[in-house]
């Protein structure tokens, strides 16, 4: 539910920026103007499913091989054929779909492998690179014998990271596994992480209150953002904003789902599925829609507005049959292929 509400956001956000920039109107009044927080979300959840679902491999160096081939096949292949899509489309339409991509070999290879400061091709692939760096940090967690170990480093790199605005550090170094290592948003995964720590020691009776304050915090975070109010005035406005209240907000959730079953829609749980497959094609199909309507004779503000809602139900329901056809098919092959016959 939660990675298809994040999806959500972050579609209609890429809506509602593009609408705006065509038509000089909002769309829907820009109430998910806020939308991009859905990374956030995402950062705090895949902190907390990345070291609940390998909880039992921490301290087992022997583990690592195992979980480098899970998360390669969970992120490349798909990033891979969507990514390939969107350049041959380049190279057919080159008047119609030009972007700034330059067509090299070394530009090829570090957008195709994530690599620090790629050239993107649909504009969220960053996310992606700051993803496999977590990935990183946690198989490198794997080679530390005691978990005590684990969590003192843990709590010393999130506490580092906490207390770097008050140094008023300045990062000018063009080292980019440097500035990968410093990035705000690492704060996010780490929450994740503390969700798992505290999930157990949390009382169910708190729930309840941390969910309206999480959603509370959430809401009143994207009005302060709408009317250009900034605590920060860099990444760490985000984790402020909408890290601390994602943790709230997943820590409420995940108490509540162990301790009792949570009913959820049908639809949600399948964006939740397809939630990928929508984060990597929806921003290059929201930036050919609007190429092509802005040439249409259409001017009225409530049928364009009722044309981007049915593109956004496009692309929910493209991407539910991405993740069918291809996605998880391919996912679970490769699983099989790779993965259960590594051991």
């Amino acid at each position: 539910m939660i990675r298809g509400i994040a999806c959500i956001l972050v579609a209609l956000m890429h809506i509602t920026v593009t609408f705006s920039e065509t038509y000089h109107s909002p769309f829907l009044g820009n109430i998910f103007k806020f939308g991009g927080s859905g990374v956030d979300i995402f950062f705090v959840l895949s902190g907390f499913i990345i070291t609940y679902a390998n909880r039992q491999y921490i301290t087992k160096a022997t583990s690592i091989g195992k979980f480098l081939q899970k998360r390669i096949i969970r992120i490349f292949p798909i990033y891979w054929i969507i990514i390939s899509f969107f350049l041959l489309l380049q190279l057919l339409f080159p008047s119609f779909y030009r972007t700034h991509f330059q067509l090299d070999i070394i530009n090829l290879l570090n957008t195709y492998l994530l690599l620090p400061n790629h050239d993107m091709i649909n504009g969220v692939s960053w996310s992606l690179t700051n993803e496999l760096f977590f990935y990183i940090l946690f198989m490198l967690a794997l080679l530390i014998p005691k978990k005590e170990y684990i969590l003192m480093l843990l709590v010393a790199y999130l506490f580092f990271l906490l207390v770097l605005p008050a140094t008023r550090f300045t990062y000018t170094n063009n080292n980019i596994f440097f500035g990968l290592l410093i990035f705000p948003m690492n704060i996010e995964f780490l929450l994740g992480i503390l969700v798992v720590l505290f999930v157990d020691r949390f009382p169910q009776k708190w729930s309840n209150y941390f969910l309206i304050a999480g959603v509370s915090i959430f809401i009143l975070s994207a009005i302060f953002v709408d009317c250009g109010l900034f605590i920060f005035h860099n990444n760490y406005n985000r984790v402020v904003l909408y890290g601390f209240p994602s943790f709230f907000i997943i820590l409420a959730l995940v108490k509540k789902e162990f301790t009792s079953n949570i009913k959820v829609n049908k639809l949600f749980i399948k964006l939740g599925d397809a939630s990928y497959s929508i984060y990597l094609f929806h921003l290059p199909i929201v930036a050919a829609f609007f190429k092509i309507i802005v040439k249409l004779p259409v001017t009225n503000h409530l049928f364009l507005t009722l044309l981007s809602c049915g593109l956004f139900a496009v692309i929910c329901f493209t991407g539910i049959g991405i993740y069918k056809k291809i996605e998880s098919p391919l996912i679970k092959w490769l699983n099989k292929k790779f993965v259960y016959n590594f051991y």
